[in-house]
């Protein structure tokens, strides 16, 4: 095949009448993304191009799924007679199609035909996992047992480790040179990480050294491995509700000296941002170790909305990470220091920029953004050139002041101390500075700045660093930031959520950015289950003398096997109702056990009562 090789088609499924364009390059192709955002459709789609333009036997598709014929022979009892040592991947009449079948079966055939191909596999198969193979015919079908290497005992393929299965299936389609084309849907699928890194060399040097066309569709981030800017192209980036994403060699970001640099030292943890909806960029470990602890703490659901907290190596890589995320289909927020302000535009200009910056901009009474920030950063210095000496015991207060570099500007410093005590002290004592109505004047424009800023998904510390949010731990010092943070999180454990909220609100409002905007709650749920069984009830309460009378009505009326439900009858000052249960211990809801009498609004009683714990939680 020559490359590039364009392919145009329709995944009606997953994307509807919208065209669907990837382009295949020399090497390995990956598909990357969450589920149900369509990769395995769009892997079968190229499969069934692939067989129209170079014919079905050169073309070989691996299912997921593929050792799941093995299955009803692991189990200790089935409603068969099978044994394990009966399991056969098929006759003379299946290894006939079998570039055709998209289970492991289809690879053993191969080795069986292909003595090459079984040597290659089975000396890997010997040091890989110590085990020898062995195929064999009976009665017409082909069984494949395993044996230690220092043993003659052996046993079923059935009743080996699904992983051990997976790579002999993808090694013998990698070295079976009928197969031009191979798409293997989750090449990952039950192996370790070092196992997932070694499948991931040897089908990139299968891909060259016998110029197959190899497409994967994979959730492993030890399926990102990039040694060049270029090799962002055979990447096909896939989200929910959106077309996927491919980079075109032609994009001059390519050439980004610091994005190559970017690349080569790429952590496992920004891979695993390629399969999220929405990457986090904070600053460093202490963020991170904060940032985790409130997000379980709140509730907030990062992993469920698909969003990645990245922590980078300094606030100068937020502008060639952002843009690389971009590039790829991915939105950005970020979590700053209020250096990352004060200091330049770097950080803020990645979001003023924008096309929804001077929307946004307007829904405040401001016209260009780019325009207010200049104005902004005029008057801080104006106020800090001319008030400064007036102000050394306010700014020396500061962890900017007294955990500066000696070798650091001090007008750099001191403004960023200035700004940040702004947001720090008191509004009595802030109205104790030197023109003070001037000061107090700019940190409600600043305030506004960064409200703005935040709908666009730039989050600024206005305190500083994250260290001078801290109620605990020492913030005066530059050493030991992780075993600081990690003591602040045990301090707020014996704290309430709304302190938590208080003392950190800044955080979390970026934490929320990236988390879901629902949460899951079970609460709905139960309420429309006990609306139709309560309504009920009290409907028929005066006709029945027994619970067991009322659920017999509930089971005959809904045709349930079990209410989730108990109820007591009770004549409560002559009035006549029943005590509601919940049975269950899992549901996550609140307000059980109440009272309901006939003649109750169910509706308004039932809301009132029934709450989520997951939502109280995390208020």
């Amino acid at each position: 095949m020559e490359y590039p090789h364009t392919l145009h088609f329709n995944v009606e499924k997953i994307f509807g009448n919208q065209e669907v364009q990837i382009t295949l390059y020399s090497g390995l192709t990956i598909l990357v993304g969450t589920n149900a955002s369509g990769k395995t459709q769009t892997l079968k789609k190229i499969r069934d191009i692939m067989k129209s333009e170079l014919g079905g036997n050169k073309v070989r598709y691996l299912s997921s799924n593929r050792i799941g014929n093995m299955e009803q022979y692991r189990s200790k009892t089935n409603q068969y007679s099978y044994t394990i040592d009966d399991y056969t991947l098929g006759d003379q009449a299946t290894k006939r199609a079998r570039l055709q079948i998209e289970t492991a079966s289809g690879d053993f055939f191969a080795m069986d035909e292909r003595k090459d191909v079984f040597i290659k596999v089975s000396e890997r198969l010997s040091v890989l996992f110590n085990r020898n193979i062995f195929i064999r015919w009976d009665a017409g079908h082909m069984k494949v047992f395993f044996g230690k290497t220092d043993s003659e005992q052996e046993y079923s393929v059935a009743a080996e480790a699904s992983g051990l299965v997976n790579v002999i299936s993808i090694l013998a389609a990698l070295f079976d040179e009928v197969v031009e084309v191979l798409l293997i849907d989750e090449p990952e699928v039950s192996l370790h990480p070092q196992l997932q890194s070694y499948l991931l060399r040897e089908m990139k040097s299968a891909a060259k050294r016998y110029n197959k066309t190899i497409i994967i569709s994979t959730h492993s981030a030890e399926m990102i491995e990039l040694n060049t800017a270029s090799e962002l192209c055979n990447f096909v980036f896939f989200r929910k509700d959106a077309l996927p994403k491919q980079i075109s060699p032609d994009t001059p970001e390519l050439n980004n000296v610091k994005l190559k640099e970017f690349l080569l030292r790429m952590s496992l943890i920004y891979s695993e941002g390629f399969f999220a909806k929405k990457v986090m960029l904070i600053e460093g470990s202490s963020d991170m170790i904060l940032c985790r602890y409130l997000c379980n703490r709140l509730n907030l659901n990062l992993d469920v909305a698909g969003s990645q907290i990245i922590p980078i190596e300094g606030k100068g890589q937020f502008p060639v990470i952002t843009k690389l995320f971009r590039l790829i289909g991915k939105e950005v927020c970020v979590l700053t220091d209020l250096d990352g302000f004060t200091d330049d535009n770097n950080i803020i200009n990645l979001f003023a920029v924008l096309p929804e910056a001077t929307e946004i901009a307007n829904d405040y009474g401001n016209g260009d953004l780019q325009s207010m920030i200049r104005d902004i950063k005029t008057k801080i210095d104006e106020l800090v050139q001319s008030q400064k000496e007036n102000m050394v015991m306010i700014y020396k207060q500061h962890p900017y002041w007294v955990n500066r570099d000696p070798e650091a500007e001090d007008d750099k410093i001191i403004r960023r101390a200035l700004v940040a005590q702004l947001f720090t002290v008191s509004a009595d004592e802030l109205a104790t500075w030197p023109d003070s109505h001037e000061w107090t004047s700019l940190k409600k424009r600043i305030n506004v700045l960064f409200d703005i800023l935040e709908n666009l998904g730039c989050f600024i510390l206005r305190r500083g660093a994250v260290e001078s949010y801290y109620a605990f731990s020492p913030n005066t010092t530059l050493n030991g930031k992780p075993s600081a943070a990690a003591n602040e999180v045990s301090y707020w454990e014996e704290k309430s959520n709304e302190q938590i909220y208080a003392q950190f609100s800044d955080i979390v409002r970026s934490l929320q950015f990236a988390a879901l905007d629902k949460t899951v709650d079970e609460s709905f749920a139960v309420k429309k289950e006990l609306l139709s069984e309560l309504a009920l009830i009290l409907g028929i309460l005066p006709r029945v003398s027994t619970e067991k009378e009322l659920l017999s009505c509930i089971k005959q009326a809904k045709g349930s096997a079990e209410s989730l439900f108990d109820y007591r009858i009770i004549n409560d000052s002559k009035r006549l109702g029943v005590e509601v249960s919940l049975k269950s211990e899992i549901i996550d809801v609140d307000g059980f056990p109440f009272k309901a009498f006939v003649g109750d609004n169910v509706n308004i009683l039932i809301d009132e009562r029934i709450q989520s714990l997951s939502s109280e939680k995390s208020q």
